[in-house]
């Protein structure tokens, strides 16, 4: 197993959404930890529409077939002090999440934009939208199944892989860049963790706390084929992430 601390003032995990309210998952999710990881070892994950093997099912970049299966699960660290109640600490130790206003436009294409005369030196189709984003995310991602793909990312922390990877590792926009990801070693196991474990209790339970959905794997061909499950917190923090909080990305699962 392999196990890492990740630290970034911003994030965002943003779902496949159009319109002017642009929402982020509240916690890192494995198919944004998964990729990152990916991005560190330098294993290319994306197939563009000009690769031979692209099937053309869809104009978009979509992910290659055979990326490492590995399992991973993901821990928000319990912060100081760390005598207050499991409750109040995991309330505070969760990032939060804030909202900015931004201007997107596009580019006409063909006949669809205005004449230059008529937008009075303005962008084309210029639009207000507001995104959110997480703030002082500190997590903990460990992997487990594939011994080959956690020795890439230590070479990759190590920047062995730095002439072939396509910009830097960031978390949702290109602008939010991580402050620290280092390797977490024997002795110095992750401190006391939430993990985060997928919920599987048949309906009739009570509701827990923090549950949120989190997206697993991306299908960029059918949308309809991405999966996410419904996680949440472990109560009561531990040393090392419970059998309910590892689940499968990689090759085995569908389009990832």
């Amino acid at each position: 197993m392999l196990c890492l601390y990740l630290q970034a003032p911003f994030a965002a995990c943003r779902t496949f959404t159009a319109g002017w309210y642009r929402p982020t998952a509240t916690f890192l999710t494995p198919s944004a930890a998964y990729g990152l990881m990916l991005n560190i070892a330098g294993i290319e994950s994306r197939l563009y529409e000009h690769d031979p093997t692209h099937d053309g099912s869809a104009p978009a970049t979509l992910m290659r077939s055979g990326l490492p299966a590995v399992r991973i699960a993901l821990g928000v660290r319990k912060r100081e002090p760390l005598d207050v109640p499991d409750d109040i600490a995991l309330a505070a130790s969760l990032p939060t999440v804030q909202t900015i206003y931004q201007q997107l436009h596009n580019y006409p294409v063909g006949t669809s934009g205005m004449p230059a005369e008529l937008t009075k030196g303005t962008k084309n189709n210029i639009t207000p939208v507001r995104r959110e984003m997480l703030c002082n995310l500190r997590c903990y991602v460990c992997l487990d199944g594939d011994a080959d793909l956690e020795e890439r990312i230590r070479r990759g922390l190590q920047g062995e892989f730095n002439a072939d990877r396509y910009g830097i590792p960031f978390l949702g926009d290109n602008q939010f860049l991580l402050d620290q990801l280092k390797i977490v070693e024997s002795p110095k196991r992750p401190e006391p963790t939430y993990w985060y474990e997928a919920i599987t209790d048949v309906s009739g339970s009570r509701p827990r706390p923090h549950t949120t959905r989190l997206t697993v794997s991306i299908n960029r061909a059918d949308m309809s084929q991405t999966d996410s499950r419904l996680f949440c917190p472990t109560s009561t923090p531990t040393a090392t992430p419970p059998e309910s909080a590892w689940v499968q990305v990689g090759q085995s699962v569908d389009q990832d």
